[in-house]
């Protein structure tokens, strides 16, 4: 049972499959839609949050996310207002997008190469970097948009997750990067006095046999 009379707690949701195998493929800025298999992740994730109460919800403007969010909203008892965060959207891979890394390796190999030797600084091909995304994320994090004394939900891609996580809670981005966000993940950061603290993270046991990692 989840103690909600805390004074505050934020709850990371990363949206379900996409029709375009987002456990696989980079479907950063494309718009794609949510699976069946997807919707059927967060009908779960409703399930297990239905007896928690939020003040808000925030979403991308992305499809997946937002339809996620209505998934998950429907099954709460208070459905909170919902917030469309444009800087929530994932980063964008440009040329690369819908690719897998192997492919990228084929198709682009001099790009693939340089995205080994340049790191966070790498521009995908007519997208973003790493750094730039980094930036563009926690930009949106302005004072009084997740306070300590409030209950939000936040329904969003996986890279947005591991940024909030990590300005949040004041991790370095190098580290939350590893974090597994699997698709139909919770993940929960409570108040603490110098910021947020995560209390539990990829929780994926109301998934069952949805549960296909990522």
């Amino acid at each position: 049972m989840v103690d909600t009379t805390m004074s505050g707690e934020i709850v990371l949701v990363r949206h379900g499959e996409t029709v375009g195998e987002s456990s696989i493929r980079l479907y950063g800025a494309t718009d794609i839609a949510l699976s069946e298999f997807g919707a059927k992740q967060l009908a779960t994730v409703g399930a297990a949050l239905a007896g928690e109460s939020f003040a808000n919800m925030v979403v991308s403007p992305l499809q997946r996310s937002r339809r996620s969010g209505e998934i998950v909203r429907t099954a709460l008892q208070t459905k909170p207002p919902v917030e469309v965060v444009r800087e929530f959207s994932e980063i964008n891979f440009g040329a690369w997008e819908g690719w897998t890394f192997a492919e990228a390796a084929e198709r682009d190999p001099e790009g693939f190469a340089r995205r080994a030797r340049d790191g966070d600084d790498f521009g995908f091909p007519g997208g973003e970097t790493r750094r730039g995304f980094y930036a563009r994320v926690a930009a949106a994090v302005t004072p009084g948009r997740f306070p300590a004394d409030r209950r939000t939900l936040v329904v969003v891609h996986k890279g947005i997750i591991k940024i909030l996580i990590s300005v949040l809670c004041g991790v370095p981005y190098a580290e939350t990067r590893e974090l597994p966000v699997a698709l139909g993940s919770i993940h929960r950061l409570r108040p603490e006095a110098k910021g947020w603290r995560l209390v539990a993270g990829n929780l994926t046991e109301h998934l069952g046999e949805l549960d296909i990692g990522g």
